[in-house]
């Protein structure tokens, strides 16, 4: 199974690789138009959280955050393949993505439990919203379309919540193990070869992409199984 996720990361990578590339060459750019100028040691010395602001950093952050509205339909078309994103479908993913962050805020506001709880219950929200909303749909559709995703998810969920839960935590381990083990690297060569910054962004960026790839392919997986239940 996991050679086979490898395998369906890199498909679903390879359907917008134009696109990452173009992208992995503007994180080179902005990695190079720090050269001399930047001292990721001294940054770090300073205040660590300030990396965050690092053009090279920034740049493959934003990028990664845009990147998410490729992958996501390309993962999508693994359960309808005629799936495009639209304006409207853009607008209700960051809705349902906002509305599930605030749900689980909530539940951890409560006490952590209640948090995971509601994380998990919602899990399938975002994909069930945009399977839900049709390309010929109008504004209107939004908010009835994402009540009934959310109604879905925990429909979906509540009978396979351990198993649900044991999913989604794999899928954060394949996306963070490797994209911190790079990002150590990217800062050990940013501060010992300044210059490297040109290939570790750009590296670290298309990380990103490969192992958010492979976890979406798992998360499709996982949502194709329960709705078949």
């Amino acid at each position: 199974m996991a050679a086979n996720l490898l395998i369906e990361g890199f498909g679903l990578m390879r359907e917008r690789f134009a696109v990452y590339g173009l992208f992995a060459i503007a994180c080179a750019g902005a990695g190079w138009a720090v050269l001399g100028r930047i001292d990721l040691y001294e940054v770090i010395a300073k205040n660590p959280l300030a990396l965050v602001s690092t053009p090279p950093l920034s740049v493959v952050l934003l990028l990664a955050l845009v990147a998410l509205f490729f992958i996501l339909p390309s993962a999508l078309r693994r359960i309808e393949p005629g799936f495009r994103m639209n304006g409207l479908r853009v607008a209700l993913t960051a809705l349902t993505i906002s509305g599930v962050a605030l749900l689980t805020e909530i539940g951890y506001a409560l006490f952590v439990i209640p948090g995971i709880v509601v994380a998990v219950l919602c899990s399938q929200a975002l994909l069930d919203a945009l399977l839900r909303l049709r390309a010929e749909s109008g504004p209107g559709d939004v908010l009835p379309t994402l009540a009934a995703a959310l109604r879905g998810s925990i429909a979906m969920t509540r009978t396979h919540f351990v198993t649900t839960l044991g999913i989604i935590s794999i899928s954060f381990v394949i996306l963070l193990v490797p994209f911190t083990l790079m990002m150590v690297a990217f800062l050990v060569l940013g501060v010992r070869v300044p210059d490297s910054l040109v290939f570790t962004a750009p590296l670290l960026f298309l990380t990103f992409i490969y192992f958010e790839c492979v976890r979406y392919a798992l998360i499709v997986r996982w949502y194709r199984r329960l709705a078949r239940v």
